[in-house]
């Protein structure tokens, strides 16, 4: 059973409070530019799972009828244990393999190019994980039912929701066994003395018996993000940035050998005398230098106001999709895509932003028709983009004459 859309309203619930509890110390983690695009990515990532038919399901009907051994009872408790802690296991190397080898850290860097560490951090998650199912594989194998292993899968990711906040200090003997906030921080930080570290899902024990393990150190404070900064809040080149630059390698990379290698080789990995384009920028890390472009109050709520709009939506889709058509699916989850990229645009302040609003905001309208036989639902998507119109367009007349006034002064 997946259990992560049952989770969704707790998530956010936790992370109102979290917002809350942060403003109430004076110390807040939040900024609205990087939780949107959080976000933005973690609506992203689910909904491309409606629209793509991956092989992985045949490959696991494949697996079952093959190879495996027996099928175990569902009712037996230690069936359930020995999944939970063997999926952990596996999740462990398959988080290891999505940092070391550049052709699977381009599926994973997604979640580590926020600049910031809270609970929407945990929610930023790849739409391009071609890799993952191969470790599901070896459960086939052995006999645990399909329901119990997706069960635990997302137990697994639930657990790790909570770890990802400042505000939880070291927890004593529990560090020792579990992953926590502390050693998870470490995971997401770009100090060079953490990077690559505490890999674990919900057992520490693993990186402390592999060898990976790093203590959060108070004389070397976290610093979040990646070691080359994204710098950008578009969520489509945030999943594929890695794969073009990769790209870029392979093509310039003399002889077929050295070209497979760059894709299985640690990230930046080169031929002698190349220079990757993905190549670590060696500078002093600095928590001032985070990606944050300056935009109008007016575009913070607008942009604001939109994603919750789109994020509604989107739920929507998700809680009905087996009654949605493919080719419905298809437009909706292109639509919100769209929708994203456009309000990244906003918050980089680019000049085309303005000419894609108005692009999006009739292509949204088209689909909330669509998708809405409800004539209440639709007439209220449509009351709702008329006023993004009116909006925008009194901002713009507004912008005008203040432009023109400061003209002739």
């Amino acid at each position: 059973m997946d259990l992560i859309l049952y989770a969704i309203p707790f998530f956010f619930l936790a992370i109102f409070i979290e917002l809350g509890y942060g403003a109430w110390r004076g110390r807040q983690t939040y900024r609205l530019n990087d939780t949107i695009n959080s976000l933005s990515m973690g609506s992203l990532s689910r909904l491309q799972g409606l629209v793509i038919l991956g092989f992985s399901g045949l490959i696991y009907e494949w697996t079952v009828s093959n190879y495996q051994l027996s099928q175990l009872s569902d009712t037996e408790i230690w069936v359930w244990i020995s999944c939970f802690i063997g999926y952990d296991f596996a999740y462990y190397w398959k988080h290891r393999f999505g940092h070391e080898v550049a052709l699977f850290w381009g599926s994973h860097v997604a979640h580590h190019q926020s600049e910031d560490y809270n609970l929407a951090t945990a929610l930023r998650q790849t739409s391009i994980d071609f890799y993952g199912f191969l470790f599901y594989l070896p459960f086939f194998v052995l006999g645990y039912p399909t329901e119990i292993l997706f069960t635990v899968v997302s137990l697994n990711l639930i657990y790790q929701f909570w770890v990802h906040t400042q505000h939880i200090p070291k927890l004593g003997p529990i560090e020792w066994i579990f992953v926590t906030p502390s050693n998870h921080r470490v995971h997401h930080a770009r100090n060079a003395a953490y990077v690559d570290k505490n890999y674990g899902g919900v057992f520490i024990l693993w990186d402390r018996l592999f060898g990976s393990f790093q203590d959060e150190l108070d004389s070397e404070p976290v610093v979040f993000g990646l070691r080359k900064p994204l710098n950008s809040w578009n969520p489509v080149w945030a999943n594929i940035h890695v794969y073009w630059r990769l790209l870029l390698d392979v093509i310039k990379a003399p002889g077929l050998i050295n070209k497979l290698k760059i894709g299985f080789m640690p990230p930046g990995w080169q031929p002698d005398g190349l220079e990757t384009s993905c190549k670590i920028v060696n500078t002093p890390i600095d928590l001032s230098a985070k990606f944050d472009p300056a935009i109008s109050n007016f575009t913070a709520y607008y942009v604001l106001a939109q994603f919750v709009f789109t994020t509604v939506i989107s739920l929507f889709v998700l809680i009905n999709s087996s009654s949605l058509g493919y080719g419905l699916l298809w437009l909706a989850v292109a639509t919100f895509a769209f929708s994203l990229y456009v309000n990244g645009a906003w918050l980089e302040s680019k000049p085309f932003g303005l000419g894609l609003e108005f692009a999006r905001l009739a292509i949204t309208a088209i689909t909330c028709q669509l998708l809405f036989t409800e004539t209440l639902m639709a007439a209220m998507s449509s009351i709702w983009i008329v006023t993004s119109l009116i909006l925008i367009s009194v901002r713009r007349i507004a912008s005008n004459q203040k432009s023109n006034s400061a003209l002739t002064q």
